[in-house]
């Protein structure tokens, strides 16, 4: 008989899903008020989480989503502009703790309701920490990592009764959360619960410019990190949440200069 027994959880069902061509790089968002602690320790901090109740660092597969929360308001403080760290692919896999679909920090503000509820979307959409999760969520609701990239879903997919919570994902992902949902609906997190030793790991950073001028601060970056330098502009007297646009554009053609795209 079929019933509620027979549905088949989110993770089984990506599980079952087949996987992008290549692997995208992770990415990790921050102020450049927290740089000085990073270039020093050449250390990515995990710090305590109120969602989870312990100290992690999170990520996000291929696309910097993440937004510092109330910065809104127009600044002269270049460093509560934001930068952005973009680290080699199959090189932070092994510490990953936890995925999920999309950010979890907003699944617990109501940002997915109606269609995934604060108080299911920890327990019922947690999916293995391994790089092929991510990119089965990338080919199966996107096809393609242009497209993941770009928040495009496939149009028109379609589930049986069983998939219920593939379903209810396809539903916010193209429109089904709250109207101040943005696309960290669909963006993959992946969470780490220890510090990250970027000097092994990195290949990019985006930031301002301007901080450049710093020697020590180019050093760090080219020489001691081996990283390569993504930067804009960051004029004086805007909001810095106006930046974070500019740094998913730079990431973008980095993937694509670079042969990840």
């Amino acid at each position: 008989m079929g019933g509620a027994l027979d549905s088949m959880s989110f993770s089984q069902f990506i599980e079952k899903q087949t996987m992008t061509s290549a692997e995208l790089p992770l990415v990790h968002t921050t102020e450049y008020v927290h740089f000085p602690s990073i270039q020093k320790n050449h250390t990515l901090a995990a710090s305590a989480c109120s969602v989870f109740n312990e100290p992690l660092l999170y990520l996000f597969y291929g696309r910097p989503s993440y937004r510092v929360p109330g910065k809104t308001a127009p600044t002269k403080d270049v460093g509560l502009y934001p930068i952005c760290f973009v680290f080699k692919p199959g090189t932070v896999w092994k510490k990953a703790k936890r995925l999920y679909p999309f950010d979890t920090g907003a699944s617990q503000y109501g940002l997915y309701e109606p269609a995934i509820k604060r108080t299911e979307a920890l327990t019922k959409y947690s999916i293995a920490a391994v790089i092929e999760s991510a990119r089965k969520i990338s080919k199966c609701f996107f096809d393609t990592d242009e497209r993941y990239l770009s928040n495009d879903p496939i149009t028109g997919l379609v589930f049986p009764p069983t998939e219920d919570e593939a379903e209810a994902y396809y539903n916010l992902i193209t429109g089904g959360g709250d109207p101040d949902c943005d696309d960290r609906c669909s963006a993959v997190e992946i969470q780490i619960a220890e510090d990250l030793d970027v000097r092994a790991n990195i290949m990019a950073v985006a930031l301002p410019t301007c901080f450049l001028d710093d020697p020590a601060l180019l050093d760090a970056v080219v020489n001691q990190w081996h990283a390569v330098p993504l930067t804009y502009d960051a004029d004086k007297g805007m909001r810095p949440l106006e930046f974070h646009g500019t740094i998913r554009h730079l990431v973008r053609q980095y993937y694509r200069l670079s042969g990840v795209l």
